[in-house]
């Protein structure tokens, strides 16, 4: 049964995934701790440069679904932890097999 508080329209999943964020042609270095099908939940060191509504792009590099990147909007700012919701899908299909 879901939760009424639930708001993600996509299942998340657990990963360790260390990315680059660019912003403003900066690279800010970090980690995925979630993935879903649009969407990433990442740590990255502390910054002022993202603001809500911020488009940048993400390299992720990964050992289970391979290295990629992608276009995301900065959709949720918790102290160094960053929500982006992406343009294109994440490629979590190995994830979503278990």
């Amino acid at each position: 049964m879901s939760s009424t508080s639930e708001r993600r329209r996509h299942p998340r999943f657990p990963v360790a995934w260390a990315i680059r964020l660019w912003v403003d042609d900066e690279p800010l270095l970090g980690r995925a701790e979630d993935a879903s099908r649009k969407g990433l939940w990442v740590t990255i060191a502390p910054t002022m440069a993202l603001k809500l509504g911020k488009i940048c792009w993400i390299d992720v590099m990964s050992d289970e679904v391979g290295s990629f990147t992608l276009a995301g909007e900065v959709r949720h700012i918790s102290g160094r932890r960053v929500g982006l919701e992406t343009m294109r899908p994440v490629p979590i299909d190995e994830l979503e097999r278990g």
